[in-house]
């Protein structure tokens, strides 16, 4: 009876000469002999992205995280199944894990190079309304903020937070809020900056970002006291946020 190693030699050989099918069939009696070899899930992974069963692939991928959490090839195998299955914002997430696990490799670089633009494109032909999973909404969010386009950003992270009713106490749903708050910080609405920082707060009374951005609110808004309360409690939080500390001292003399 073949070991798992020579099968997967055999696998080897098949996907060399793009035989697929049968690289898998090897790949899928080595498992078979050896479980928990994340190598063999790995290759029936690259097997099944070349024949464009992209599901499967993932479903490998996946399995060689949980193998072997630090090995980039498992991260790296997913982002390309998430890539083929339109998923560009996972896709995103798995090629920077990867990334962080091998820097340098330009072939990771150029995938996630590649999964940013077509997120960012996808992002900006796309109404948030169309989307179900609020942390794929705060990623495309994030994105819009960077490119300055505070509107469309705030939009996102509303339907985020439209998503999150079902669990509002969620420590996301405070994110969510206080980046919304950092849109309208942007757009020089500093009443809605206070209104969603509040919210935050509500949420996790520890969020010391967002009683950094109400207290900068409250300063634009020339609520010296106010903004003292919240420079100060942000110093609680964060003894080294040299932000807080300007700030405070700032309204203290206004």
């Amino acid at each position: 009876m073949a070991t798992a190693s020579e099968l997967k030699n055999k696998g080897n050989e098949c996907f060399k000469t793009q035989r697929y099918p049968q690289a898998v069939d090897f790949y899928s009696q080595a498992i078979r002999a050896d479980p928990k070899n994340e190598t063999l899930y790995s290759n029936r992974a690259a097997s099944y992205s070349c024949m464009g069963k992209h599901e499967e692939a993932l479903a490998d991928a996946k399995q060689c995280v949980v193998l072997k959490p630090e090995w980039v090839k498992g991260h790296f195998r997913q982002g390309v199944a998430l890539f083929n299955m339109k998923r560009f914002p996972e896709a995103v997430t798995a090629f920077e894990k990867a990334l962080s696990l091998e820097q340098g490799n330009d072939d990771i670089q150029n995938r996630l190079n590649d999964a940013r633009r077509a997120m960012k494109h996808e992002a900006d032909n796309r109404h948030p309304g169309t989307v179900r999973d609020p942390m794929e909404c705060k990623k495309i969010g994030n994105t819009q903020f960077k490119e300055g386009k505070y509107e469309d950003a705030i939009g996102w992270y509303t339907r985020a937070i439209e998503l999150s009713e079902a669990n509002p106490n969620s420590p996301d749903t405070a994110i969510f809020y206080c980046n919304r708050a950092a849109c309208h910080a942007q757009n020089h609405a500093y009443k809605s900056v206070v209104s969603d920082c509040d919210s935050a707060i509500a949420l996790d009374a520890n969020f010391s970002k967002a009683y950094l951005r109400r207290a900068m609110a409250f300063e634009s808004l020339e609520k010296w006291q106010k903004a003292c309360n919240d420079y100060k409690r942000v110093m609680e939080l964060d003894p080294g946020a040299s932000t807080a500390s300007q700030g405070y001292h700032r309204c203290v003399e206004a």
